[in-house]
């Protein structure tokens, strides 16, 4: 059993959170398989520390530009606030 632990494991399918919230785009509730180890490729090209660092300049940049939009306008603070949740949730 030890050496099939992989084939083993799997995450329980979960239609509400895992297809209908996500698009079936969570990597958390993605059944094992060949869709998660693409999905698990493609977050990795994204996420690994040396790729990380190239984002501090971009992030840096948009919170600027946040901070400041909240100065200039503070009664909509919240909308400014908006342009970081996805669409689907707005």
């Amino acid at each position: 059993m030890e050496r099939e632990g992989a084939s083993l494991v799997d995450r329980p399918l979960s239609i509400s959170a895992g297809e209908t919230l996500s698009g079936g785009m969570r990597v958390v509730l993605t059944p094992a398989g060949e869709r998660f180890k693409k999905m698990r490729k493609a977050l990795h090209a994204h996420l690994s520390p040396k790729v990380v660092q190239s984002y501090g300049p971009v992030l840096m940049r948009t919170a600027r530009e946040h901070i400041l939009d909240i100065l200039d306008n503070p009664d909509i603070h919240q909308e400014h606030a908006k342009r970081y949740v996805p669409l689907r949730y707005v």
